[in-house]
């Protein structure tokens, strides 16, 4: 009954007043606030002249004259019988008079308006009106002024001002809108990272402002602020077909009607801004008249409908106010702080002011900075280059991108010389010093490099010279090393392959790269194909001795050093192609960042199938350091922490999947040997996964690596000490090193603002040459620089598109995000698995997080995977994620892995991976054991439409729900007409089985409670459940309040079947109190109540305020008797109406199956209550239904509500000393609900909590409310 008949009178509130209205009447006015202009007025006006003015226009103006009379049933009517007194004071300076100002709290009880006038002590004067939202806002000032210009004889009085907006839509009107938004998706900028733990800033909204100089040529008009507001939007991250919240300047009006409207806007990047300028003039200008409210509600009635329907960005525009001379603005209020972002435009003489209010928690204040500055950026770019492609114009200037794409700072020089060479000239230097363990090997600097010597003789005498390609067919360990140390010194370049890979890729790599010579063993010789045009030699049929000399071959930095092969779209590995000097180069920067020196001894996990392998030995050998390369099969994380202990390593450098079970089994066997460095990579990071790695690895510092093979091996770090703290969903990758530097470019190749997520590009002289045999595949990947000639002076340069999105991060470090490949697309929304991975690992317990879009035939399936938590959480999970994601990001499924698997080199493998099977009313099939299970099992398919349902099935998670269950009730009881069934039966025992072992049992079944959640120390919380509402809809909230807060929910007296009629609301709690009595009696306890059910809990709160400890009484949405039924409201009808409705109701009556019922309901009705009910039948729209009786049908559940509002009727509330809060949906108070104001009833209720972006219905439901509930829920917990 939330529409209310409300007798029309002269001065109706608007849609907008009434909700400001309902949010002063609940006692939370954010996001209104009182709204105040500040005049000054110079020598020129004397104060005799000023107070005439001013006392006639308060005495006249609607803004001044207003007072608010509320009617019995909520109706609120606007009178204009008002005063507003001026209040003259003695002089005052101007801060004087704004804090003044600031201590009136208008009261619509009382005075809505304060006007003050003070002389300012230099013959002028400060006028300050504040008035509460209700009454006005900065255009109600404009018409203020107009007649206070008027009353001073400085202007001509105006034309009748424009009437505020009309509250009848037409519904094909809504139907154009609905469609329009939906169609275009909310803009929002990029949302600060919040970590689980994180406590709210200390701000609640970011303000800053920023002044765009006048353009030259002509005003700034609303089409080029909005558009350059569309295309920074679009460019910040948004999708294609965006919107956001617009408000046009107002004309002057006497009530508050600035009006929000949806502006839905597909910028075209490539367009020039005299284009996107036009375009957006058309959707602004083809706006339909539809009410900001309007709008708002009707997509609040949707569910998981955005908390910021019309936008999450608001722009208001506002034209400069001309003043008489001698007067001039100090203060004009702004607009409410309801959106994310609210930005106004005020045009001035100086030029156009921008001004953002921001909400603190979800934005760094840095990033509005920024995004005041793009804007202006772009609005001035585009009004002076109107031809520029709007994607075209920067948005960073050249200081800021050169400083987020800077690498770590080394100035130190390079050395010319090659790799192999540096490494060589350690074995003059210190001949005797290990260099190799592995295995069973030992190897000097000398012995490597003499052997490495003889073995490059032999490749120059069988044909090797500059780039001749070289596969090295050898399994990791000191022989590898030798053999690539000597291909180099011979002047060619190596490939790796591994002699234990599928042979299909092996041989596609001995045949793509060319290779013309293959060093390997005799075991190996068998895995090279058959018609391979190489040379053999195996180093099991060589004795050359070693020798001190090298091969007299010069190395040039531009020649081959090596080619890794990496995976390809296509399946088949592609060639990279890596030049000496950019190698050298590399490893030289790397060892500085690494702190690398001659006594560091580094284990070197990664596989030489990757570049990084090759590094990690590299890197230590150069600077005369050692390394311990892994032998055999995959170690143990035993035997790996065993090696690093035996051999006295001080780094290591390992895949991240492997690290953190080497990090589980070192924490759990205290084994972890102490470690100057440990590097990884290869997969993202948790935050819970670092601080494993920083508490049980005993390393001081951890570096996270990140690269393609096409950017030479490692080219981006994050090095920070171990325990450090970062913000994001991994750990970042840092930022680039040597001579590179890295970019985060959006589609047009343009650098993406800090925070806005875009592809990882890598630049300088760090990358590989190409791919080999791929010339267009080269071109695709390396593309020209085009920042390396502004930012270093080269030209020529080349940056590699890595396919990997990431975001320039706050501290200017790159953040990893996703693959682009990877990028997910359900029903036309972008998805971005990041986010779901950030939901997931904000739960307990979970260490790794993953998602995917797996495919199974043909259908596309979401699902996340995790470790951590203990098998069978995989539900709990789910609903988890219900609370934090919309519903078109949830996972089909979460499955719990004991962990992630690994391939051969340690790496994630994503194919190993277990695709569950499908969620969608997956049945088990077990077969019934007894006649009952049967017999009740035939019943549940024919309702459930699931032939193969089993006795083990859960009814609810097989599509069941409250009603149907109330219709198997009705089945079964033909089965057991002794036994006491209710839908809490169900809830308790969901199966067949169950519930049949339950019945078997005896003296199980028949209960009005369900424990939601019968464990917890904390004191049980009470759930009283609204009008024709499931106690399920409890279980979302009760899983957000974790597994510590026992929770009991009660059976809704209205899906009862044998209901009474007219029964008191005393007799619906009888067995609720009797239930908390029995179990809760002298004990500390909750109780919430949502809707009806608020009325249900502050009954059992009275009848049991001496017998419990009720620590907090919790409100949702409860909603006092509309003007429908409240006893002493007189309907009104039309002539010869009443006589029409009652003919119409007779016939309906002998058209219903529910007759009886329907006679015996009206039958209980006194004539004023009867005469309500012909009203209200006559105001709705739809017919009267009459598919009863089934529980289900509309009928039954019309009867119930009109049953349900006589009860309420006869229902008087009384005073209570308990401890109140109250919740109430933003959709509620914009449709002007009359919402209970429980202070009236308590002296211990606080104010009303507004929950935006929700409706009546699904406020229950929404994470918003549960994270408030349970802060409410917490504190009062605490009073002790």
């Amino acid at each position: 009954m939330s529409k209310d008949f409300i007798t029309p009178t002269v001065l109706p509130l608007t849609p907008l007043e009434r909700r400001i209205y309902a949010h002063d009447h609940v006692g939370e006015l954010a996001p209104f606030a009182f709204e105040t202009l500040i005049l000054g007025f110079d020598h020129r006006f004397a104060r005799a002249d000023l107070v005439a003015a001013l006392t006639d226009v308060l005495a006249h103006h609607p803004a001044f004259t207003s007072v608010f009379v509320t009617h019995a049933g909520g109706a609120v009517e606007r009178h204009d019988t008002g005063h507003t007194g001026l209040a003259i004071h003695q002089v005052g300076t101007l801060d004087e008079a704004r804090a003044h100002a600031a201590t009136h709290a208008p009261d619509l009880t009382g005075h809505p308006a304060c006007a003050d006038l003070w002389p300012d002590g230099n013959a002028g004067h400060i006028l300050t009106v504040v008035l509460h939202p209700v009454l006005g806002d900065d255009a109600t000032f404009e018409s203020i002024e107009a007649a206070l210009w008027v009353a001073l004889g400085l202007r001509p009085a105006s034309a009748t001002l424009p009437a505020a907006v009309s509250d009848a839509q037409d519904m094909n009107t809504r139907a154009q809108w609905r469609t329009l938004m939906n169609s275009h998706q909310i803009a929002r900028l990029p949302h600060r990272y919040v970590a689980p733990d994180q406590e709210p800033p200390a701000v609640k909204r970011i303000v800053r402002q920023i002044t765009l100089p006048a353009p030259d040529n002509a005003p700034v008009a609303p089409a080029d602020m909005a558009a350059a507001l569309g295309i920074v939007l679009r460019r910040y991250g948004a999708q294609d077909a965006l919107r956001f919240a617009v408000a046009l300047p107002p004309q002057p009006v006497d009530r508050r009607c600035t009006d929000l409207r949806p502006l839905c806007l597909s910028p075209d990047l490539s367009a020039p801004f005299g284009d996107a300028v036009a375009l957006t003039a058309r959707a602004l200008n083809a706006a339909l008249p539809v009410s900001s409210e309007t709008l708002v509600q009707d997509q609040l009635a949707h569910a998981d409908a955005d908390p910021h329907p019309l936008g999450a960005v608001a722009l208001y525009l506002r034209a400069h106010r001309d003043l008489p001379e001698g007067i001039c603005h100090h203060l004009r209020p702004m607009p409410p702080s309801a959106e994310e972002l609210v930005l106004t435009a005020q045009s001035t003489p100086q030029g156009i002011v921008l001004h953002a209010d921001a909400d603190a928690a979800l934005f760094e204040p840095a990033l509005i900075e920024r995004f005041l500055r793009h804007l202006a950026g772009v609005l001035h770019s585009g009004l002076s280059q109107p031809d520029l492609p709007v994607g075209r114009i920067p948005l960073l200037d050249d200081s800021e991108l050169a400083a987020l794409s800077a690498p770590y700072p080394d100035d130190a020089p390079v050395d010319p010389r090659a790799t192999h060479e540096i490494i060589a000239a350690h074995a003059l230097t210190t001949p005797d010093k290990i260099a190799v363990i592995s295995g069973a090997d030992r190897l000097t600097h000398a012995t490597l490099d003499r052997r490495a010597n003889a073995l490059a003789h032999r490749l120059c005498a069988a044909g090797v010279g500059a780039e001749t390609p070289v596969a090295i067919l050898i399994e990791r360990g000191a022989d590898a090393i030798v053999a690539i140390l000597a291909v180099l010194k011979a002047g060619g370049a190596y490939i790796p392959v591994e002699p234990d890979h599928p042979s299909s890729r092996n041989h596609h790599i001995l045949t793509d790269a060319g290779v013309a010579v293959v060093l390997t063993r005799s075991q190996f010789r068998d895995r090279l194909p058959d018609a391979l045009a190489a040379r053999v030699i195996c180093l099991d049929d060589l004795d050359d001795a070693p020798r001190p000399d090298a091969p007299a071959v010069t190395i040039h930095p531009e020649q081959l050093a090596y080619v890794m092969y990496t995976s390809g779209s296509t399946g088949k590995p592609k060639g990279v192609a890596v030049e000496h000097g950019p190698l050298s180069h590399h490893n030289q920067t790397t060892a500085r960042v690494y702190e690398m020196t001659a006594e560091s001894r580094e284990l070197p996990f990664l596989p030489f199938s990757s570049d990084g392998g090759h590094e990690r030995w590299m890197v230590p050998l150069m600077m005369g350091g050692s390394v311990v390369v892994p032998d055999g099969p995959l170690w143990t994380p035993e035997q790996t922490l065993g090696a690093m202990r035996e051999h006295g390593c001080n780094n290591a450098s390992i895949p991240t999947t492997y690290l953190q079970q080497l990090a589980e089994w070192a924490e759990d066997t205290g084994t972890a040997p102490p470690m100057r460095l440990y590097s990884f990579g290869g997969e993202g990071l948790a935050q819970s996964t670092f601080d494993l790695l920083s508490r049980a690895l005993k390393a001081q510092t951890l570096i996270n690596g990140y690269g393609p093979t096409e950017t030479i091996m490692t080219p981006m770090v994050w090095k920070v000490a171990a325990g450090t703290r970062f913000q994001g969903t991994y750990a970042p990758l840092g930022r680039a090193v040597g001579d590179r530097r890295v970019y985060v470019l959006d589609q047009d190749m343009m650098p993406c603002p800090q925070g806005v997520v875009g592809e990882i590009y890598l630049g300088g002289t760090g990358v590989a040459r190409g791919y080999v045999g791929q010339p267009q595949v080269t071109a695709d990947r390396f593309v020209p620089d085009p920042f390396g000639p502004v930012l270093d002076g080269t030209s020529g340069a080349r940056l590699y598109r890595t396919g990997d999105q990431g975001r320039w991060r706050e501290d200017g470090t790159v953040e990893f995000v996703g693959r682009v490949d990877l990028q997910i697309k359900i029903n036309g929304y972008r998805i971005e698995p990041g986010e779901i991975e950030a939901a997931l690992l904000g739960e307990p317990d979970v260490t790794e997080a993953l998602v995917l879009l797996r495919e199974d035939g043909a259908a596309k399936r979401l699902i996340g995977y995790v470790t951590g938590p203990a098998p069978g959480a995989e539900d709990t999970l789910r609903r988890a994620l219900e609370n934090k994601l919309p519903k078109h990001m949830l996972p089909e499924a979460v499955v719990v892995l004991d962990r992630m698997p690994t391939n051969p080199n340690a790496k994630l493998d994503r194919a190993a991976l277990p695709l569950p099977e499908t969620r969608s009313r997956r049945t088990q099939g077990v077969a019934p054991a007894s006649d009952a299970e049967q017999r009740v099992l035939t019943l549940w398919r024919d309702l459930l439409t699931l032939p193969d349902l089993g006795v083990t099935d859960d009814f609810f998670a097989m599509g069941g729900s409250s009603l149907l269950a109330l219709r198997a009730i009705a089945g079964m009881r033909k089965l057991w007409p002794d036994v006491p069934l209710t839908v809490a039966d169900f809830f308790d025992a969901p199966t067949v089985r169950g519930l049949c072992t339950r019945v078997s049992q005896g003296g199980q079944t028949g209960r009005a409670a369900i424990a939601l959640r019968a464990g917890g120390t904390r004191p049980r919380l009470y759930c009283f459940p609204g009008l024709l509402v499931s106690t399920r809809a409890y279980l979302r909230l009760t899983d957000y309040l974790g597994p510590d807060q026992p929770v009991t929910g009660f059976l809704c007296h209205s899906l009862n079947e044998n209901k009474e009629l007219n029964v008191s609301v005393a007799d619906v709690v009888a067995d609720y109190v009797d239930h908390i009595r029995r179990e809760s009696f002298g004990a500390p306890v909750a109780f919430l109540g949502w809707s009806w059910g608020g009325l249900l809990a502050w009954e059992a709160a009275r009848q049991l305020q001496h017998e419990v400890d009720v620590k907090m009484l919790g409100m949702v949405d409860v909603c006092d008797l509309g003007s429908d039924f409240t006893p002493g409201v007189a309907p009104v009808f039309a002539p010869g109406e009443r006589a029409q409705l009652e003919a119409d109701l007779t016939a309906w009556l002998a058209r219903t199956q529910m007759r009886a019922q329907w006679d015996q309901l009206i039958g209980a009705m006194d004539a004023e209550c009867y005469a309500q009910f012909l009203r209200f039948i006559g105001n709705e729209t739809a017919p009267l239904p009459f598919d009863g009786p089934d529980i289900s049908s509309r009928e039954h559940t019309f009867w119930v509500l009109i049953d349900n509002a006589l009860v309420f009727r006869q229902h008087r509330l009384t005073p209570l000393d308990v401890p109140v809060a109250s919740f109430s949906a933003g959709d509620s108070l914009s449709r002007g609900l009359n919402l209970m104001d429980w202070r009236k009833w308590s002296a211990r209720a606080t104010p009303a909590e507004i929950v935006s972006g929700t409706n009546h219905l699904h406020i229950i439901g929404d994470p918003a409310f549960h994270d408030r509930f349970r802060a409410r829920l917490n504190a009062a917990f605490a009073m002790g």
